[in-house]
């Protein structure tokens, strides 16, 4: 059955170009099936192509607006069987905030811990 080797969310700006990419390893070929939030993109929108190769398929904005933002699937089939994985085409810097505040929860967890085990230590 299909595995996917290769995926990863990407940055996109408003009006370029842009590709998600999703490699698969499989005997026989695999095929592959796009959706983006459970719904398969419209193949006849002029700023979205789908191309198909080998061992891989790409998903090709050729204009981004803000109607593509968005978590996107790809599933690899064959008949012995399917994968997929999903990634995100997002603004740059949209997800910077988001992980901002989790490294500083995670810098003070450790903060923390750290001063427990030199406590610990302490009384040992």
């Amino acid at each position: 059955p299909p595995m996917i080797t290769d995926m990863k969310n990407m940055p996109a700006n408003l009006g370029k170009t842009a590709i998600l990419r999703c490699d698969a390893m499989a005997v026989p070929p695999a095929t592959f099936e796009w959706y983006r939030e459970d719904h398969r993109p419209v193949e006849n929108d002029n700023t979205l192509r789908i191309k198909n190769e080998k061992t891989r398929s790409l998903l090709l904005f050729t204009n981004v607006t803000e109607k593509h933002f968005g978590n996107y699937t790809c599933f690899a089939l064959n008949r012995l069987g399917s994968s997929n994985a999903s990634m995100l085409l997002f603004r740059p810097g949209a997800l910077q905030g988001r992980g901002a505040g989790l490294h500083a929860r995670m810098r003070a967890s450790l903060c923390i811990w750290v001063s427990l085990a030199a406590v610990l230590l302490v009384k040992v």
